[in-house]
Formats: structure tokens, C-alpha cells, sequence
């Protein structure tokens, strides 16, 4: 081991002498390794850490589908999960849940909590133990049960100041007494099924679980897709056996309740991926492209190893003549070499450091287990293994070629080595056709996802969001269990904020407009009925009057709603254009009636079934930006009024300022009511297209990075050339060349070498860009102008690199250049 500690004690003397090289060295590999290390731990945090389950992959969430529409994935009906529950051979268990919401009063400042009611083995499925005290029994989600609750660890922290003996407390939900009977650690749990088919896991929606209490009335229900479902294989069981099994379940209810089932199918989908979603392709394309640049980040160092090695052949050539052979050489260059990645990596950890934080800050907040996200052993471990690889790699090769110099040729006056040709001619401009290449591959990435994400950002919601403010109002059923309850303090709360100074307009609406929980049946009077599996289906949209002036919805005919569209007057429904090109394609709907149902807590009968079209409304982006519009149908609240609904508040100026005056005014109508989930529409647009800004922002500037690092090895390059080459140009200017002859010399060498890396990097982006594709919206993977604007836009910056080093060179005295030749 003496020998390798010499060596390393050697090299960190010779670094010591090349301040300038090795202060650049270390830079441009902290940079690297820095980025690669802050991205590493975001993965790490997000992805590769274990998810907090017993045998993750053994769990999958189950959801409905329509076989012939191939209309993706639907959430469950409680019947239905009850026959797959019991008919199925495959699950250990299967559990069941829905999104819930109580108002929590009696402990301080009342609150909104957001959570799921669930089926008792919902716990044991995921194998996740209490923190304290126990999860549910069996017995308590049949009917007749004890109220029980289960506490979030957010909640328990936050509200109970994390108290040991919370376990027995009694807390008024929404008016009623519930008992405590366990605390979950934090962790992800499904919670929120959409009516898209897909699950939330954001800590919000897990502050508590009740049992779901399987009445007589919802064991039977099959048409009220609400509940989100997940289950444990078997040991030994595939995801194909289990597929198959499902399939013959789905079968066989479809021949026993077709109104209901007919071309139902059931889905299973692994909850990893529910997880992680559309992030897990972002964060790896995010990694992969990091790591370019890391290799760019080689390339430029390994340039420098090698121009320094052949201003070092005299001392090297002495040590191999003092005995020194080629792998004592290649040994004692390799020692520089890693160490310059060692140096880096401790630079690039403190910058990972500070990256991190930046880049959680600028995440969006949909991107689970953001908390875990920080600088842990294993990213310490991860960085410590990058340097030392990054140190090999990039000072390998030229370790390699300089110990194939001639040392005898080397000491004779004069003597030009083997390994300075190399080099100019050989290794370094190869290196820079790969930077160049990688470089083009990155900038094109983060083109398309620029072009992809101002495609998105273009995109007409339906709405006008500027200086509306959002928030969520649930009422407590103990308080106002009957309809005209409902909707006698809905009207006083409006009044209320209608006179709050700085109130444009004030509107209670279902759902905030980029999102839907609600599909539901409707027929069209006078039309035959439809066969079992056909009946029409929209979103459904119970909205007050002002609603559509509120949000700036344009109304495309007929009228809005208004006051007296209540349960003493004709019903009357709004629809937007999806649905009137969807079923009155050739026909003005205007005066015809949709006959709908709708639920029945809690106005029973009280409501008309019978809606006659009054209006049409342009169609609103209900399941966000990106995805196309959907039928829909808006009915009055006074006809169907909900005690859970969003308030829409539309400002003279920023609608947050009026937040305490409307609290205020809430407060007044009643103290227990809390106001929740408060966002302005702004926020809101700008939150649906965060993914997108995020992994557009980082990826341009990766690319950005990536560039300016090529640019900076053609220039190197031909810094080099020229000082290498000023005699060979001096002799041409004595010979009558002119300046410009000399720029155009070195111009186009560098031109040729980027050429030559813009075409190998055009062929690699469409492999990179394929890798892309479900990132992009609007956008081909192999878009013309993206490509052809990437490829000139590099061509000018490679040009600028070598114009540099070619002035310079126009500007050589021939004479001098001849005397020291």
C-alpha cells in the first residue's frame, strides 16, 4: 500500500502547484456531481426508499373498466366489491375506501379534517402496524357499530400535541361523539380515489379513517362508482393469475345485473404505480439527463488532464528514466485523477445541499414523499461513488495515452511526443464530438418539453381564474340534516359575502373546475330507452346562481340560473357543448328535458326529477388541463342543494385579502364551521401544470448546462490547437496568408467537430425523446422545428466557441511565432 499512498501524496502536491487547473477541474465536476447528487436524492426520497408497506409488491389496487370504450380505469361500486370480495381465490384480503370529511369542534379552532372511510382490513392489507393503540375490527364497519376513529399521525401531532393518551379520548366529528382508538405513523395511504382513476396519497388527506358502515341499502348499491379498492395477493399468486380470476368475477356479474354491469370489467393495477404515477418517468429522465451532463462535465475535465499532460512530458519522461514503467505512470496519473473527483464530489455534496432544498421548494406538491426527500447516508454514499468512478472515468483514457508516450524522443531538444499529436489529433476532439452530441440530445429534450409545456399553458380552461378565490364548505348533517336547512344557510351565507366590501360576486359551486367526483346517468324525454350498458352518462354539476359570472364562464346561449330555480319551481339544467355535440349533435337542445335521478340524502322526494334546458355553457377542463372535455350537465343547488360545496368568491382586487372578513361572516352564521381548502384560481391553473413547469424548468437547464459546457470544450479544443499550431501558422501568414484564411481554418475545424456531434446527437434524441413521450402534450417526439431550431441554435454557439480561439489566431506575429518554432 506504500506505493498508493505515495502516489496520492504526490498528486496532491502536483495539484497544489496548478492551482488554475485544479480550481477548474473541481469546479466543473462539483457542478456535475452536485446536480447528479441532488436529482439522486429526490429519486432516492421519492422512488427507491421501500414504501412503508408489508411486501409492497404483492399490492394491487382494483378498478373497473369499460372492455369495449377502453375508457381506462373507474372506480368501484360497494356491491361490487363485496362479490369480488367474496368470490375471488387470489387476495388474501380486499378493503375497501372513500374519501371523507368532518368538521372537527370542541378542540379549540374549529377545522376541516380530509380523510377516508374504510373497510376493517383496509390496514392489514397495506401491513402497516399502529403507532399507538390499534386499527379496526372487524365488526365495526357492519351497521350498529361504536363510532371509532383513527388518527393521522399530522393530526395527532398538530391537534393533540402528540399526547400518549389520546387512545379513549372522545371528538365531536361533525357534531358526534367518535372514540380514538389508534394513531398511524406517517406514511403513504391511499385515500382519495378520483373518479379519473386515479388515488391521492398527499399527507392532507390523511389526517383520519373511520369505518365504512355497510348498511343494507349500500350493500346493494351498484350504480354509485365512489370507492376506491386495494388487496394482497396470495404468496405465490401472479398479477396474471389474478387478472385472469377477475375477469371471470366481472364476467359473471355482468350476467347477473346487466343494467348495471353489462361490458363492466375489473382492473388491476400495481399500488406502486398508483403511487408514483406520471413522476416516476419524470424523475428518471430527469436522472438519466443529469447524468449527461455529468459526462460532458468528464469530457471537458479529461480535455484538461490531457493538455496538461503534454506540458508535463519532460516530467514524465524523466521519471520513466529514473525507472519509473508505463503502470507506475498510469498509477500516479490515475492518483491526480481521482482525487480531482474526490475534491469534486465534496464541492458538489455541499452544492447537492443547497440544491435539494431548491429543488423540494420548487417540486410540486403532488410528487409523494416529498418529506423523506434530504441528504441521507445513502445519497452521501451515492455521491462518494460517483466521484470516485467520475475520477476514473475521465482520467483513465488519458492516463492510458500519455503513458504510450515516446520518453526517449521526449527528451531530445525539441521533440515533438507521440502523446501531444494524440491529443490534439486523437482523444480530444473525440471527446468534444461526444459533448457536443450529448449536449444537442439534452437541449432538444428540453425544447420539446418547453414547446410542450407553452402548448399547456395555452390550453382555455373554460374559466376565468383572475381574482377568484376558492374554498371548501362542509356542512354538519347533526346541524342541517334536511334540505331547506341546506339551503336556508347557503342563501345567508352569499348575502353575507355579498356585502363584504371588495365582493364582486359570491357562488356556491360543486367541485372546483379542474377537477370531477361526480358522473352520473341521465335520459333524454321522449327519446327510447337505451339498452343495459348504454345509458348516457356526464359529469354532474350542481352549481348556484352566479356561478357561471363568478368564474367567467361564457354562456353560449339561453340563460344562467337564478334564485328561483328552487324545489317550488320546474327543474332546470344548464349543459355544456361537449354534450351538445355528443347527443344533440344536428338538433337545438333548448326546451327539451334530461330526466335525472340524482341522490337522495337529503331532500328524498322533495326534488324534481324532470330538468328542462334552459342554457349552454362553453365546456370546462373538469379533469385537468391536459386531458379533453368531458359532457356535462349542471343542475341548480336550491334543486339539488349538497351540504358539502366549494364557495367561489370573485374579487375587486386579491381575493386573499378579503379572507378574514369572510371568515368573519362565516363565524357569525356559525362558530363551528370551519373554512378549508382555500385557493385562488390562479393557484389553482398554475398547481395543474406544475409537474410539466418542474420538469421543463430542470431539464432546461440541464440543457442549458450541457451547451455552455460544449461551447466551452470547442473552445478549449481550439485554444489548444492554436497554441500548438502558431508556428505552423506563422509560417502561413509569411507565405502570404491572410487573416481571414486563418479564421476560416480554425472556424471550420470546429465547425466540422460540431457537425459531426450535432448529427450523432440528432440520432440519439430520438431515442431520448421516445423515452419523453408521455411528457409531452401537443407536441410530436420527433417535432421538425424543435429539432431543425436545436440544430442551428447549436451551430451558432459552436461557431461563437471557435471564433474566439480563430481571432486570436488571425492575430499571431509570424516572426515571433517563427523564432520560437
Amino acid at each position: 500500500m506504500d506505493p498508493i499512498f505515495r502516489d496520492f501524496k504526490y498528486a496532491l502536491r502536483g495539484l497544489a502547484r496548478s492551482p488554475g487547473f485544479t480550481s477548474a477541474a473541481v469546479l466543473t465536476l462539483g457542478l456535475g456531481i452536485g446536480a447528479v447528487t441532488a436529482i439522486f436524492s429526490i429519486v432516492h426520497g421519492v422512488i427507491l426508499q421501500p414504501l412503508s408497506y408489508r411486501e409492497p409488491d404483492r399490492l394491487f389496487a382494483v378498478w373497473e373498466t369499460k372492455l369495449e370504450t377502453d375508457a381506462g380505469k373507474s372506480r368501484l361500486t360497494a356491491a361490487n366489491y363485496l362479490d369480488y370480495r367474496r368470490q375471488n381465490q387470489v387476495f388474501e384480503e380486499l378493503a375497501l375506501f372513500g374519501s371523507v370529511g368532518f368538521n372537527l369542534t370542541g378542540q379549540g379552532e374549529p377545522e376541516l379534517l380530509r380523510g377516508a372511510r374504510v373497510s376493517a382490513g383496509y390496514f392489514p392489507v397495506l401491513g402497516v402496524e399502529p403507532l399507538l393503540g390499534r386499527t379496526f375490527l372487524a365488526e365495526e364497519d357492519q351497521p350498529g357499530g361504536e363510532p371509532v376513529v383513527v388518527l393521522g399521525y399530522g393530526l395527532w401531532q398538530r391537534r393533540f400535541g402528540a399526547a400518549s393518551d389520546v387512545l379513549g379520548r372522545t371528538i365531536s366529528l361533525d357534531g358526534n361523539p367518535y372514540t380514538v382508538v389508534g394513531v398511524m405513523p406517517s406514511g403513504v395511504y391511499p385515500s382519495r380515489p378520483a373518479s379519473t382513476g386515479t388515488m391521492r396519497f398527499l399527507p392532507q388527506y390523511n389526517d383520519l379513517w373511520v369505518p365504512i358502515v355497510f348498511t343494507e341499502r349500500l350493500r346493494g348499491e351498484r350504480g354509485s362508482h365512489v370507492f376506491g379498492a386495494i388487496g394482497r395477493l396470495k404468496e405465490g399468486i401472479s398479477r396474471a393469475e389474478a387478472q385472469a380470476e377477475m375477469d371471470v368475477i366481472a364476467r359473471r356479474l355482468e350476467q347477473e345485473y346487466p343494467g348495471f354491469n353489462q361490458g363492466e370489467g375489473a382492473l388491476l393495477s400495481p399500488l406502486a404505480d398508483e403511487v408514483f404515477g406520471d413522476v416516476r418517468p419524470a424523475l428518471f429522465i430527469l436522472l438519466g439527463a443529469v447524468a449527461l451532463v455529468l459526462l460532458i462535465a468528464c469530457g471537458n475535465v479529461a480535455g484538461l488532464v490531457l493538455a496538461r499532460g503534454s506540458a508535463r512530458q519532460k516530467e514524465l519522461a524523466v521519471r520513466a528514466s529514473l525507472g519509473a514503467g508505463r503502470l507506475d505512470l498510469i498509477r500516479q496519473l490515475l492518483a491526480e485523477s481521482v482525487l480531482l473527483g474526490l475534491f469534486g464530489g465534496i464541492l458538489g455534496t455541499v452544492l447537492a445541499a443547497v440544491g435539494v432544498d431548491v429543488l423540494v421548494r420548487l417540486s410540486p406538491q403532488e410528487i409523494p414523499r416529498l418529506p423523506q426527500v434530504g441528504m441521507d447516508f445513502a445519497v452521501l454514499a451515492f455521491a462518494f461513488i460517483v466521484s470516485l468512478l467520475t475520477g476514473i472515468v475521465f482520467g483513465l483514457t488519458p492516463a492510458l495515452r500519455l503513458s504510450r508516450t515516446d520518453f526517449q524522443e521526449e527528451l531530445k531538444e525539441g521533440g515533438r511526443s507521440s502523446a501531444e499529436v494524440s491529443a490534439q489529433r486523437g482523444l480530444r476532439p473525440l471527446l468534444v464530438v461526444a459533448e457536443v452530441a450529448l449536449a444537442v440530445m439534452l437541449v432538444i429534450g428540453g425544447g420539446l418539453l418547453m414547446k410542450s409545456f407553452r402548448q399547456l399553458a395555452a390550453v382555455n380552461p373554460g374559466f376565468g381564474g383572475a381574482k377568484v378565490l376558492a374554498m371548501d364548505l362542509m356542512l354538519s348533517p347533526s346541524k342541517y340534516s334536511q334540505w331547506h336547512e341546506i339551503s336556508s344557510f347557503h342563501t345567508r351565507l352569499l348575502e353575507s359575502f355579498r356585502a363584504v366590501p371588495g365582493v364582486r360576486s359570491a357562488a356556491l359551486g360543486y367541485d372546483l373546475p379542474l377537477e370531477t367526483n361526480w358522473y352520473d346517468d341521465f335520459l333524454i324525454e321522449g327519446r327510447p330507452e337505451p339498452e343495459p350498458g348504454e345509458v348516457p352518462m356526464a359529469v354532474y354539476r350542481p352549481v348556484g346562481a352566479g356561478y357561471f359570472r363568478s368564474l367567467a364562464i361564457p354562456l353560449m346561449g339561453g340563460r344562467p340560473f337564478n334564485e328561483r330555480d328552487d324545489p317550488e319551481h320546474p327543474g332546470a339544467v344548464i349543459i355544456n357543448e361537449s354534450l351538445v355535440n355528443k347527443y344533440f349533435p344536428n338538433e337545438d337542445p333548448q326546451g327539451k328535458r334530461l330526466l335525472i335521478d340524482g341522490p337522495s340524502y337529503p331532500w328524498g322526494d322533495a326534488m324534481p326529477s324532470s330538468f328542462e334546458i334552459v342554457g349552454i355553457v362553453r365546456d370546462v377542463k373538469f379533469n385537468g388541463i391536459g386531458h379533453a372535455s368531458e359532457a356535462a350537465f349542471y343542475v341548480p343547488a336550491r334543486q339539488h342543494p349538497l351540504p358539502d360545496m366549494s364557495v367561489f368568491v370573485r374579487a375587486e382586487g386579491d381575493p386573499l385579502d378579503l379572507l378574514p372578513a369572510l371568515q368573519r361572516e362565516l363565524w357569525a352564521l356559525d362558530p363551528d364551521m370551519p373554512i378549508a381548502g382555500v385557493t385562488t384560481m390562479e393557484d389553482l391553473l398554475s398547481g395543474s401544470i406544475a409537474l410539466p413547469r418542474f420538469n421543463t424548468l430542470v431539464l432546461g437547464l440541464f440543457g442549458a448546462t450541457a451547451l455552455l459546457l460544449a461551447a466551452i470544450g470547442i473552445y478549449g479544443l481550439l485554444s489548444y490547437t492554436v497554441s500548438q499550431r502558431s508556428h505552423e501558422i506563422g509560417i502561413r501568414m509569411a507565405l502570404g496568408a491572410r487573416s481571414s484564411d486563418v479564421v476560416q481554418l480554425v472556424v471550420r475545424q470546429g465547425l466540422f467537430l460540431t457537425l459531426l456531434g450535432l448529427g450523432l446527437g440528432l440520432v440519439g434524441a430520438a431515442g431520448l425523446t421516445r423515452a419523453m413521450e408521455s411528457l409531452l402534450f401537443g407536441v410530436s417526439k420527433t417535432d421538425p422545428a424543435t429539432f431543425l431550431a436545436v440544430a442551428a441554435f447549436v451551430t451558432v454557439v459552436a461557431l461563437l466557441a471557435s471564433y474566439l480561439p480563430a481571432r486570436r489566431a488571425s492575430r499571431v506575429d509570424c516572426m515571433t511565432a517563427l523564432r520560437h518554432g
